[in-house]
């Protein structure tokens, strides 16, 4: 069982147009770049630090949990999901008092899953070209 929460970090996050830029793994650190359609000027970073499991799947290899759970569109939080489960399972437990949180982050492309601690950067910057 999955017990998503919605995760609003800023305000007026445009959900529906974006999409996934990149993604850097700085050993440990985590940081994502989402790009608005139309908007070449900016882009949403977000920084996860403390990162001890990620993935990035592509939409159409979620469709059982998009069509379980249709509010994993935008951005969710979870101390209580699958990937963590299996995350704790595959760790032997080393992890159980880190209070570890699945991110999830939907986009038009994919969804972004990231398990770290609660210490996450959210900001509009400029796209460098």
């Amino acid at each position: 069982m999955n017990d998503y929460n919605l995760w609003e970090p800023i305000d007026a996050i445009p959900y529906d147009d974006l999409y996934f830029f990149g993604i850097k793994d700085l050993l440990g650190k985590v940081v994502l770049h989402l790009k608005v359609l139309g908007n070449e000027n900016e882009m949403l970073e977000i920084k996860f630090d403390g990162v001890q499991a990620y993935r990035v799947v592509q939409e159409h290899g979620r469709l059982k949990s998009l069509n379980e759970n249709p509010s994993m569109r935008r951005f969710r939080t979870s101390v209580n999901s699958d990937f963590l489960k299996w995350f704790e399972k595959e760790s032997l437990g080393q992890f159980r008092e880190s209070n570890l949180v699945h991110y999830m982050v939907s986009n038009i492309d994919n969804i972004i899953d990231v398990i770290a601690g609660q210490v996450v950067s959210v900001e509009w910057v400029p796209c460098i070209t």
